[in-house]
C-alpha cells in the first residue's frame, strides 16, 4: 500500500492504547509502519535497481528480525540523548515495550503491501518468491476512512492535530472527489463519512477513542476480509466462464479497482494474450461481456536480447503478467516494449509500460532517443 495507509495503520494501533505502554510508543508504531519502504531509495540510483530490490529484503522474514531490533535501539537512544536532555524529569522509554512495538509496527507493513497485485517477498533473502493477495487497490481510501477515523477522534485534540487533518482531509478529499477512476457514488459516501466523522469528534468523550481505535482496526479487517473473499469469488466465476466460452486459460487473478469494493478486472492468461473479464463478484460477470484483450507478443529475438541485458534484472524479476511489443526503428534498430497487464488495471492507458529498450540490428543495446 501506499505510504499513507501504513501511517495509519501504525497511528490506529497505537490509539487503541498502546501508546500508554511507554514514551514514544506512537513515534515507534508509526515510524515501523513505514520502515520497510527504505528500499524506496532505490529509485535514486534506478528504475531497475528498484524493481530489482522493492518489497524484497526490507519486507522478508531477515527484515522481521533486524530493522525492529535497530528501531527500538534507535528510539531508546533519541530517548536518552535528546528527550531526556531536554526534559530530565520526564520518565525513560522501556526497552522492551518499545521492542514489541517496533515489531508489531514493522509487520504491519508487509501484510498491507500483501494485500494488493503488487506482492510482496515474504520470504527474502531465503526465497525470491513473491505473494500475491490481489485484495485491495495499491490505494483504498475506504482504508483510510477506516483507520484515520480513529486518528482524527485522538489527534485533533490540539491546534497542531486539527490543522493537520484539516489538510490531510483537504488533499484526501481531493485525490477522491476529483479522481475520474472514482465513481459519483463513491465520492458522494466519502463526503458524508466525513460529514459523520466530524460530527463524531464533536459529540464523542475523549474516553471513547481507544474503544474507537479498536473498533476502526476490526472494521478494517472485516472489510480486507470481505475484499479477499470477493477477490476469490470473482476468480472463480471467471474460471467458470473461461470453461463455458472455451478459453484455455493458465493464471486467473483478480485485480482489484479503486473505491469499488465489488468491482475486479479478472486477468485470464492464454498462449497468445491475456484477457480482462470486468466482474462484479455479488452478480458475476455477464454472459455476453467481450472481454478486453492485450497481446503477450509474438516470439523475436529482440525480446530476449533485451531480456538478457544486466540493466534490466530487476525489471525482469518485478514482472508478473509480461507483455512484449517489438517495434521497428530507424537504421533497423528495434524498440522494445515491456508492460505488465496488472498495470492497466485503475490507471489510465499505457500506464502498463514497465521499460523501453533500444536495440541495434545485433540486438546490442544503443542509448535511448533524445526526446
Amino acid at each position: 500500500m501506499e505510504p499513507l495507509a501504513h501511517t495509519l495503520a501504525g497511528a490506529c494501533l497505537a490509539e487503541t492504547g498502546l501508546k500508554r505502554l511507554t514514551p514514544l510508543a506512537t513515534s515507534t508504531l508509526v515510524i515501523a509502519a513505514n520502515l520497510a519502504d527504505l528500499d524506496g531509495a532505490c529509485y535514486l540510483h534506478s528504475a531497475d535497481l528498484a524493481f530489482g530490490l522493492r518489497r524484497g529484503l526490507t519486507h522478508g522474514a531477515l527484515a522481521w528480525v533486524v530493522l525492529p531490533a535497530l528501531l527500538a535501539a534507535a528510539m531508546l537512544g533519541i530517548d536518552r540523548h535528546v528527550r531526556r536532555r531536554r526534559h530530565p524529569d520526564c520518565a525513560p522509554a522501556r526497552a522492551v515495550p518499545l521492542l514489541g512495538l517496533a515489531l508489531l509496527g514493522f509487520l504491519s507493513h508487509p501484510l498491507l503491501d500483501w494485500l494488493n497485485s503488487y506482492g510482496v517477498r515474504l520470504l527474502m533473502p531465503f526465497s525470491d518468491r513473491w505473494f500475491y493477495g490481489d485484495t485491495l487497490f495499491i490505494v483504498d481510501p475506504w482504508l483510510w476512512l477506516m483507520l484515520g477515523s480513529a486518528v482524527m477522534l485522538a489527534w485533533t485534540a490540539t491546534r497542531r492535530g486539527v490543522a493537520l487533518w484539516i489538510a490531510l482531509a483537504a488533499g484526501t478529499t481531493l485525490l477522491v472527489v476529483f479522481n475520474p477512476l472514482v465513481p459519483s457514488w463513491a465520492r458522494v459516501v466519502w463526503l458524508v463519512s466525513l460529514c459523520v466523522l466530524l460530527a463524531a469528534r464533536i459529540v464523542l468523550p475523549a474516553r471513547t477513542r481507544p474503544r474507537v481505535a479498536i473498533g476502526a482496526l476490526l472494521a478494517a479487517a472485516l472489510y480486507v476480509g470481505l475484499m479477499y473473499a470477493g477477490s476469490r469469488v470473482a476468480e472463480r466465476q471467471v474460471a467458470a466462464l473461461a470453461a463455458q466460452r472455451g478459453w484455455i486459460a493458465g493464471r486467473i487473478a483478480a485485480m482489484p479497482v479503486p473505491a469499488e469494493p465489488t468491482r475486479r478486472v479478472v486477468i485470464v492468461e492464454t498462449a497468445t494474450q491475456y484477457l480482462l473479464v470486468h466482474v462484479d463478484w455479488v452478480r458475476g460477470p455477464r454472459a455476453d461481456s467481450d472481454p478486453a484483450v492485450i497481446e503477450r507478443g509474438a516470439p523475436h529475438p529482440a525480446i530476449q536480447a533485451a531480456l538478457d541485458l544486466p540493466s534490466l534484472q530487476g525489471t525482469r524479476r518485478w514482472l508478473r503478467f509480461p507483455s512484449y511489443q517489438v517495434v521497428p526503428a530507424a537504421n533497423g534498430a528495434w524498440l522494445v516494449i515491456i508492460r505488465d497487464a496488472r498495470f492497466s488495471v485503475g490507471t489510465p492507458t499505457g500506464f502498463g509500460v514497465i521499460a523501453t529498450v533500444l536495440l541495434d540490428r545485433q540486438f546490442r543495446p544503443l542509448p535511448p532517443p533524445i526526446s
